[in-house]
């Protein structure tokens, strides 16, 4: 370390004093979390104040000052609180955690803090200044809430904490700070070991083979020395012959012997090395385990915030956050939980008003629960006691935007209309806003789900709730699949994915409307052949068979079975990434290396099923789609500026742009040429935008046309007014972003 120089010595320190800082914002965070809920001990507010403290002189050590600046005025608000002189309000708390938020982005950042720790430190000192209880002037503490607001996963290890520095709790064993990427590294290693015990199997039934094959023809030679030996009985020239009959037949038993030995010592040492290397894996895989706390800590202050920010009151509460898995699997569940979270606090929790008009207390409530429901898998539920969801509005939404027809929409059961939310572009939400709406992002929550193995089910009642479970595997890279093979290659299916696996007579198959259908557990499922949809080319002497082998492979709702040449196997799976260039190639999750050494494809069963369907069904579109020419947006806005603005955005779109300068004369142009979709500022002359999308859903013959207003108006009161009004999308012109605009119009046209 000593031939360092300055510049490197710094960074180095600095990489140690990320997840450092890390800690230390999550032990602030949590603790201002209990603070405000009222009841902490002393201790706990102690411990606060020695992380905010003890944060201060880390970033002061790696010359990062504004970070220092801004715990200087939170450690002197921590004291305050600490000798009793400070009673923070429900908005100086506000403060506070905006204040945890920006060190977590100069951390993150390196030190850049944007301009805004000075602001935020002259904000920490008035909280500081005010009398004991009293609320701050809304000009000083109103702040937007920021959409992701979650903590970053701790470090796997702590590292051997200095004297003054914040000790985690229950940690008193000696530790060791290793870098996570070192402990993957070390885990994919032995993981490795799967495939060289696969290859001991291979070898032994290989040594097996030989010896069979030996042990035959040692015994067809010994057939034919009898024979020979009644032939050449008297006749000594012959004799020779006879020798060679028997020392070949002792080549054979020798070599028969040796092949039997070497199958025996094969299986005792691929036992041997399948206990030792199942040991090493356990260790291995124990390393990078972490308790679904981890997770679970940054979710009280995401809530809190988003119910701060939407004007509701909801309690988040977390069980079986003491349940251990691979720290993979928490890494790709953070996205998803977030999703749902927000939905749960958006558009699944009513406004207090609401509740209590139900009958229900004004406090809504969130509840995240992990248990180990069987060996080697993990639970997750999602609860909330909100409005629910409602299937009857699901059905007319997926008919709608045309996912399905309207006919198939009356024959689904209200269980199989729950499901259609995870259909990308369907939304629970009457409007799009910043927080939801877009109908994007239950579908990436499946897609997310679905690629670490895991499934996604829901259940809901209107105006009682909507639980959402996720089933997961512990570990991310093993699994155990079943090996097929079809026209000549083998291919993996996770059995997790796999309900059945049978031999079907083709009399056994019936067709329904335009697809062939078998039985499966009593309930008719689609067949399809599999390499059809792998789109692999038959070989030359295919023939249909009479009698076949079937899988049926499930995904999210849905079930099909493909027809395959023969099931080999299954055995324990190692998944092997693809790499960066071949990273997400369709019906296809990455490869796994048999014991054969052969390397072979592990299927995606999401993808499989989704391509099956799209084989077998088309899309629908009007008939005169392809003649129609480019949407038509009216743009209103009074703002030449703006105005200008959102018309050059929109025709470089590609879309035809009519403008008007306010609502009034926006309504005439409307009714007299119409559009495809309306962009609308709220704040004009003569007719402002709530006016004007009464106005069009009055219109009649228009009153679908979809409308989005665009405005500087960013309150509750506001959105809400703008959802009654009719309005499809509600974005701020504060944090305007063309490209967020044009993908909601490209979701609504």
């Amino acid at each position: 370390m000593m031939d360092l120089n300055e510049n490197e010595f710094l960074e180095e320190l600095r990489k140690d004093f990320v997840p450092e800082a890390e800690e230390y914002i999550q032990t602030i965070v949590s603790g201002l979390l209990d603070m405000e809920e009222g009841a902490v001990p002393a201790e706990g507010i102690e411990e606060v104040y020695r992380a905010a403290h003890s944060l201060k002189g880390a970033a002061q050590a790696v010359q990062m000052p504004r970070i220092g600046e801004v715990c200087q005025a939170m450690e002197s608000i921590f004291s305050g609180i600490k000798d009793g002189f400070l009673r923070p309000s429900v908005q100086e708390f506000d403060v506070l955690q905006r204040a945890a938020d920006l060190i977590a982005d100069m951390v993150a950042s390196g030190g850049d803090d944007r301009g805004q720790a000075g602001e935020m430190r002259r904000k920490l000192e008035a909280v500081l200044a005010a009398p004991p209880g009293t609320a701050p002037s809304p000009d000083v503490y109103e702040e937007p809430v920021e959409e992701d607001s979650s903590e970053p996963l701790p470090p796997v290890e702590d590292e051997e904490p200095r004297p003054g520095a914040v000790q985690p709790k229950g940690s008193g064993r000696e530790t060791v700070r290793v870098a996570a990427s070192r402990l993957d590294g070390l885990l994919l290693e032995a993981e490795e070991l799967i495939s060289v015990n696969q290859a001991f199997a291979a070898r032994r039934r290989e040594a097996g083979a030989l010896r069979t094959m030996l042990s035959a023809d040692l015994g067809e030679w010994r057939k034919a020395r009898e024979s020979l030996k009644r032939t050449v009985a008297g006749n000594p020239c012959l004799a020779g012959v006879e020798e060679f009959f028997q020392k070949g037949a002792e080549g054979l038993r020798r070599a028969r012997d040796l092949a039997s030995a070497l199958e025996k010592k094969l299986a005792e040492d691929g036992e041997s090395s399948g206990v030792l290397s199942q040991n090493l894996l356990e260790e291995a895989r124990s390393t990078v385990m972490l308790p679904f706390s981890a997770l679970l800590q940054g979710f009280p202050k995401i809530v809190r915030d988003l119910s701060r920010n939407l004007g509701r009151e909801v309690d988040f509460k977390s069980s079986g956050g003491e349940a251990e898995v691979d720290k993979r699997i928490l890494e790709g569940l953070k996205d998803p939980l977030i999703h749902l979270v927000r939905n749960a606090a958006d558009h699944g929790i009513e406004s207090p008003a609401d509740r209590e008009a139900a009958g229900k207390s004004s406090r809504g409530t969130i509840t995240l629960s992990v248990s180990s429901v069987e060996r080697g898998r993990v639970e997750v539920s999602l609860t909330d006691d909100g409005r629910g969801i409602d299937p009857c509005a699901l059905r007319e939404r997926a008919a709608k935007s045309g996912a399905i027809s309207a006919a198939e929409a009356r024959l689904l059961s209200d269980e199989a209309a729950l499901m259609l939310i995870f259909q990308s572009g369907l939304s629970t939400s009457s409007i799009i806003t910043e927080v939801s709406g877009r109908g994007l992002g239950m579908a990436i929550v499946r897609e997310g789900v679905e690629k670490m193995g895991g499934k996604i089910s829901l259940a809901s009642a209107p105006g009682e709730g909507t639980v959402f479970t996720i089933s997961l595997p512990v570990t991310l890279a093993t699994f155990r699949g079943v090996i097929v093979e079809e026209w000549g290659r083998f291919f993996v299916l996770p059995a997790a994915n796999v309900k059945r696996v049978a031999r079907v007579r083709r009399c056994d198959v019936k067709r329904v409307g335009n697809r062939e259908t078998i039985l499966v557990d009593g309930k008719p499922c689609g067949l399809t052949r599999l390499g059809a949809v792998l789109e692999l080319d038959p070989p030359a002497d295919f023939m249909e068979r009479e009698v076949f082998s079937v899988v049926a492979a499930s995904a999210a709702d849905a079930t099909l079975a493909f027809i395959v040449d023969r099931v080999a196997d299954e055995q324990e799976v190692l998944l092997k990434p693809m790499g960066d260039r071949l990273k997400r190639v369709r019906n296809v999750a990455g490869i796994t290396v048999l014991g054969t050494g052969e390397a072979i494809p592990v299927l995606h069963c999401g993808d499989l099923v989704k391509s099956a369907l799209k084989g077998s069904f088309h899309q629908r579109r009007p008939p005169d789609e392809a003649t129609k020419g480019p949407p038509t947006i009216l743009v209103a806005e009074d703002s030449i500026t703006s105005r200008t603005l959102l018309k050059h955005i929109l025709t470089a779109a590609g879309y035809r742009v009519l403008t008007a300068s306010d609502g009034m004369e926006a309504l005439e142009i409307f009714s007299a040429e119409g559009a495809d979709l309306v962009v609308s500022d709220i704040e004009m002359p003569r007719m402002n935008g709530f006016e004007l999308v009464s106005g069009i859903r009055s219109t009649e013959g228009l009153s679908e046309t979809p409308v989005i207003l665009v405005t500087s108006l960013e309150s509750k009161e506001d959105r809400e007014r703008g959802a009654a009004a009719g309005a499809d999308a509600y974005i701020v012109k504060s944090g305007f972003d063309q490209g967020a605009l044009l993908d909601v119009i490209k979701r609504l046209t």
